[in-house]
């Protein structure tokens, strides 16, 4: 009689969907080092390249992208998984990169389009080119950032699945072989989609599902559209023929 309770309360274990084989496929937290290391990269460059070498961000916006690098830090160094509390904060520091990435995109955009006052010196091929990519570079890694937090609820959410659906749909998702069982995106992933998403202008793998999404890449489609075309058509006037 009591082995075989004990054994039906094997089976029952076994066929319960919390069972040791469930939990091997389950992904741990993802960590926020390359989130933090991609931020910081871009921000390096607008820091240490000298302000006559390029046409681009002031000094308040590397400031301004530091501290919130300094905040993502202090709430990733917590120990355990990233507390709920701490996520509209983090959403609300990323939308504070993109805003002063898309001034400095606004304020080369302006350069590029006003006639050069007498007396001052236009700005030079180099200026332009490493004003662009500094902008454009910020662009891939807020955006990257960005669709990292809100894809399916956050890294945290993802792997809880807490939505029923997600933003976002990768290959992976859609036939299997492409991954390990659960597979869910990483940062990795959603940079890589903002970076494409800025060179082609449009989704290539990925597939924007919510209409939030949809919005966010087609506003970062319209910054870098922007810088891209003004600088170029700017430089090639530049250049002798």
């Amino acid at each position: 009689m009591t082995a075989r309770a004990h054994n039906g309360e094997m089976e029952d274990s076994a066929s319960s969907p919390s069972t040791s084989g469930h939990r091997g496929s389950e992904q741990a937290p993802e960590s926020y080092v390359w989130p933090l290391t991609a931020l910081v990269l871009v921000i390096l460059p607008q820091v240490l390249v000298p302000a006559s070498m390029r046409e681009g961000p002031p000094v308040l916006v590397p400031a301004v992208e530091g501290f919130v690098a300094l905040v993502l830090l202090a709430v990733a160094a917590k120990p355990g998984p990233v507390p709920r509390g701490a996520r509209p904060l983090i959403l609300a520091l990323i939308a504070v990169l993109i805003a002063a990435n898309t001034a400095a995109a606004i304020r080369l955009v302006t350069a590029v389009l006003r006639s050069t006052p007498p007396g001052e010196a236009p700005a030079t091929v180099t200026q332009l080119l490493i004003g662009a990519a500094i902008v454009l570079a910020t662009n891939i890694v807020t955006f990257g950032l960005l669709y990292w937090q809100i894809d399916g609820g956050g890294p945290d959410g993802r792997l809880v699945q807490a939505r029923p659906f997600p933003d976002f749909q990768f290959p992976q998702t859609l036939s299997e072989g492409l991954g390990p069982p659960n597979w869910q995106p990483r940062f990795q992933d959603h940079l890589y989609l903002a970076f494409t998403n800025v060179l082609a202008f449009s989704p290539t793998d990925t597939m924007p599902l919510t209409h939030r999404v949809k919005g966010l890449m087609a506003i970062q489609s319209l910054i870098s559209l922007s810088v891209i075309g003004l600088v170029l058509s700017r430089v090639i006037n530049i250049l002798p023929p």
